[in-house]
């Protein structure tokens, strides 16, 4: 049963704050030993609870003062090298959170996109009726991505096969590899190219039926 995610904020309540603190401290220190045991290194740990005079101190006061001592002599370049201030974890926070907008902005545009695409194909959106200029720009590309693609699928499929190339394309050397293709995969790939092609004519032809409608629509 997976562990419910605890709410990290200041715990009002006195009795239970106290019994967090003490579980929490206790918690720590098992992990410090764990590590220390583990992997061999130097570590303590120095605990002030709210109200006490004095600290909790895990392994023993003698040996804490050892750590400490170490890490005061350290030169000053070694020892900030990896720390943080509250600036700048919050800043790094804020660039990862845009990032991730930024991210789920192009994804959700991209699904929106593939959407009109479907509902101009089944006919529920003729003549792209009551499309911005933003959309048909996206969708434009959407097609002329996917038509690239089925151009680069037919160039392998047509690899070393003689007296077959692509419409408006050079003839393939026959110095090149050969590639393991089948009759029905290049019909496959030529079918979806020549539905792609005369999709975006005929999208031309329903979006721009004369120069003023466009000019219009772009005003």
């Amino acid at each position: 049963m997976a562990r419910k995610k605890v709410n990290l904020q200041w715990i009002t309540n006195s009795s239970t704050r106290r019994a967090t603190y003490k579980k929490r401290c206790k918690g720590i220190m098992k992990k410090t030993s764990e590590l220390v045991t583990l992997c061999g290194i130097k570590a303590c740990v120095v605990v002030y609870g709210e109200g006490e005079a004095r600290p909790e101190v895990w392994p023993s006061a003698s040996e804490a003062r050892q750590v400490l001592k170490r890490f005061k002599d350290m030169p000053e370049l070694g020892k900030f090298k990896k720390v943080q201030n509250q600036r700048d974890f919050l800043q790094g926070r804020i660039t990862k959170l845009r990032d991730q907008v930024c991210k789920l902005d192009r994804e959700n545009c991209e699904i929106e996109t593939r959407d009109l695409l479907y509902e101009s194909m089944e006919g529920r959106r003729p003549g792209l009726d009551g499309t911005t200029i933003e959309e048909l720009t996206s969708l434009n590309s959407l097609v002329e991505m996917k038509m690239e693609r089925a151009r680069e699928l037919l160039q392998r499929l047509l690899v070393g096969q003689p007296g077959r190339t692509l419409p408006n394309q050079p003839a393939m050397l026959s110095s090149q590899p050969q590639a393991s293709c089948t009759y029905h995969e290049i019909q496959a790939g030529s079918a979806e190219l020549e539905e792609l092609h005369s999709l975006e004519q005929e999208w031309l032809t329903n979006l721009v039926p004369n120069e003023g409608e466009f000019e219009a629509m772009v005003n």
